[in-house]
């Protein structure tokens, strides 16, 4: 379990450090700089310790009434174990942070490696477990620090009366230090006067960034888009958008839906540019996240001149378009030695001529190299009819591909003259691009011998994951590791429940306190005391379960061999006495049969829900071509079959255990698949089961 980093005030406080060797004055140099009023005690103490100033020295051994309740911590550094193990025990009984170099068995406190510049301060720690890591940690910060940090830091703290009293909105003024700060650091020093009036007196409005999302997983943005991401305070976002990238907003960001998509109702692009404007105008930075790249057929730059237009600070970040992306990922090199000296990137929707084709369509079929369009699967056959008519020949390659985070993935590969058509039974959807030239009949995703690209064993493999951010990002994390596709359904988040009074009162009564998931655990834990839980004996589910509550510091005293309700309820059965009260701390809607067979047995059980499912996220429509769809709770899969109403029938579903599998029973007549053993990786073991036994693979229920 991690060390818990708390920032503790040390000014003119009795440090003592037992020892006066080279350790000793190692924590000395570290702790000086906080202000402390140090003691240190030793026989022999070296003459560097000795010359320090504000430093008492004691030249004796280690006495135990030199623990004073004055003592703010302890650092016991000898070179005798016993004294420091002594010094350690005496500290922990009088309640004295104490700290035993190179013994965190004996520590109620570890030293961190520390980063400070005036009064910034950062401790960087592994809990012992790799102080090399921290090292490095700690060096790569520094290297990032500003030289003049700590009277840029004193500079800001010296500002902060005079704006508090001048700048009565929080907000603005919350603003006004920020563009202070990013001036400081970009500058590399304070600001003169006539930086900071133009910094108080500039029109307070916020900034918009249109940022490009790439085509596809969310790692495929760039590095600067993602900073933006990570310190936005609004996210107005397109289709096709991984939700792993909302994720990564501040979770106090605003997240608005504005995309636009043929054939769909969206928003216009009017109303996108005064949502920007607006929200920038409440002293907002928003970030703008455009699937692609913001420029390429994007509308980014009618975005941006509305924006400057506003007078309204923005920027624009750019992406993978898909032009190039997903052809890349389908294994098809957009130029090639040979093969395609260019590269012309054409939309198939232009306003003003009677078949929305370019006005100069027919020169494009004399090119050479790549043609690649987009927006135009629904005019593929007036395209490549116009092509042909231009005099490109009809045996030409060409592809449709869908790719990246489209709910149709697809890879077509035709000549020209007969493409129309093999994108038809192939049932291509949009949104999809057209290419045609050479490098369509490429595939660089195979290896000699026609062998798959040979980085996992599941390429190719597309998963719906529904359920919870703890357990899908598990599953996304195992999958695709493994090369699968993921495509996160039906997300739901956790909202905590009231929590009944009688809760502290457990001190008093001892009972069964019953957790069926690590969900139930963080939930009730990060608002009630572990120490509530002091006079009760714990039983869990599952070991992913018994692992939060030791993270909590509390020991799991019965946990069933199978990770079910049935078994749980049959195991308390034979642990708990007669007249044991037994609490259930769970989900609102979690299994009926815990509960009624533990009444059924005389016990008297109290059914305590801690925390709601709520959903948060779905895709408009079940994506096509999913292999496989993963349940991880009941829950989930009536979320599932509310949103979406059936599973198709070439996707294989795949649940966690029993009870998850029952409620989906009672959904679906097909197979399906139920993991051996209740955990993420039991799901995956069973989808790998699957791919290489198809018949009898993952045990269809």
């Amino acid at each position: 379990m991690p060390n818990f980093p708390m920032f503790v005030s040390l000014a003119g406080k009795r440090v003592i450090i037992l020892g006066g060797g080279a350790v000793a004055l190692r924590k000395l140099r570290k702790l000086l700089p906080y202000g402390p009023a140090p003691v240190v005690i030793a026989p022999e103490i070296l003459p560097e310790i000795q010359a320090m100033a504000g430093v008492t020295v004691r030249r004796r051994p280690f006495r135990a009434w030199d623990l004073s309740r004055k003592t703010a911590l302890v650092i016991a550094a000898t070179n005798d174990r016993k004294v420091n193990a002594r010094a350690a025990a005496l500290c922990k009984k009088r309640g004295i942070p104490v700290n035993v170099a190179d013994d965190p068995a004996l520590c109620t406190f570890l030293f961190p490696a520390l980063v400070q510049q005036g009064k910034f301060s950062a401790g960087i720690s592994t809990g012992g477990a790799s102080p090399t890591a921290a090292v490095y940690y700690k060096e790569l910060l520094q290297d990032q620090l500003p030289p003049n940090l700590d009277k840029i830091l004193a500079y800001l703290d010296a500002q902060r009366p005079m704006l508090k009293q001048t700048i009565p909105d929080q907000s603005r003024r919350a603003g006004i230090l920020r563009a202070m700060f990013d001036r400081c650091i970009r500058k590399g020093d304070v600001l003169n006067s006539r930086e900071l009036e133009d910094i108080l007196w500039e029109k307070p409005l916020g900034t918009v960034s249109l940022v490009g999302a790439g085509c596809g997983k969310a790692d495929l943005i760039t590095l600067r888009g993602l900073r933006l991401l990570q310190r936005c305070q609004a996210v107005v976002y397109d289709d096709l958008i991984d939700p792993a990238l909302l994720e990564a907003a501040p979770e106090s960001a605003q997240r608005i839906y504005m995309g636009k998509r043929s054939g769909a109702h969206s928003a216009s692009q009017a109303e996108i540019n005064e949502t920007l404007i607006a929200l920038a105008r409440s002293r907002l930075d928003v970030v703008r996240l455009k699937g692609g790249d913001p420029y390429l057929f994007g509308r980014g730059g009618e975005e941006m001149l509305a924006l400057q237009k506003a007078g309204i600070p923005c920027r624009e970040v750019p992406g993978i378009p898909s032009a190039i992306g997903i052809p890349a990922e389908m294994g098809i090199p957009v130029t090639h030695r040979g093969a395609s000296q260019g590269l012309h990137i054409i939309t198939a929707h232009t306003a003003d001529t009677p078949d929305g084709l370019p006005r100069d369509f027919d020169a494009l079929a004399k090119l050479n190299g790549t043609l690649v369009f987009l927006m135009g699967l629904g005019q593929l056959p007036r395209i490549a009819d116009r092509l042909m008519a231009g005099g490109k020949d009809g045996s030409t390659p060409a592809a449709v591909l869908s790719g990246g985070n489209s709910p149709n993935p697809v890879t077509v590969r035709a000549p020209l003259g007969s493409l129309a058509q093999a994108a038809k039974a192939a049932k291509a959807a949009s949104p999809a691009i057209i290419l045609v030239g050479p490098v369509a009949a490429m595939d660089l995703n195979t290896a000699p011998g026609g062998r798959p690209d040979g980085f996992s064993s599941l390429s190719g493999i597309r998963v719906g994951i529904t359920g919870t951010d703890s357990v899908a990002l598990k599953q996304v994390s195992v999958l695709e590791a493994l090369g699968a596709e993921t495509v996160r359904l039906a997300q739901s988040r956790i909202v905590d429940r009231a929590l009944p009074e009688t809760l502290s009162d457990l001190t008093l009564e001892p009972c069964w306190a019953v957790f069926t998931s690590p969900n139930g655990v963080r939930s009730l834990l990060s608002r009630v005391s572990p120490q509530v839980f002091s006079a009760c004996k714990i039983a869990a589910i599952g070991s992913g379960t018994g692992k939060a509550l030791e993270d909590f510091g509390l020991r799991v005293s019965l946990c069933p061999g199978k990770f079910t309700s049935v078994d749980l309820a049959h195991a308390l059965q034979k642990a708990a006495q007669p007249g044991e009260k037994i609490l259930l701390l769970r989900s609102s809607i979690g299994s009926r049969e815990l509960p009624e067979i533990l009444r059924e047995a005389g016990f008297s059980v109290e059914d305590i829900p801690v925390y709601d499912l709520e959903p948060v996220f779905s895709q408009e429509a079940l994506p096509e071509g999913l292999n496989y769809l993963t349940f991880a709770s009941a829950s989930g899969v009536e979320l599932f079959f509310k949103t979406f109403g059936a599973v198709p029938p070439e996707t294989k579903c795949v649940c966690i255990g029993g009870v998850t599998a029952r409620a989906l029973e009672a959904h679906l007549d097909a197979p399906f698949l139920t993991a051996a053993h209740i955990s993420v990786q039991g799901m995956v073991d069973a989808i790998l089961a699957q791919e290489m036994d198809p018949v009898s693979g993952g045990g269809p229920l």
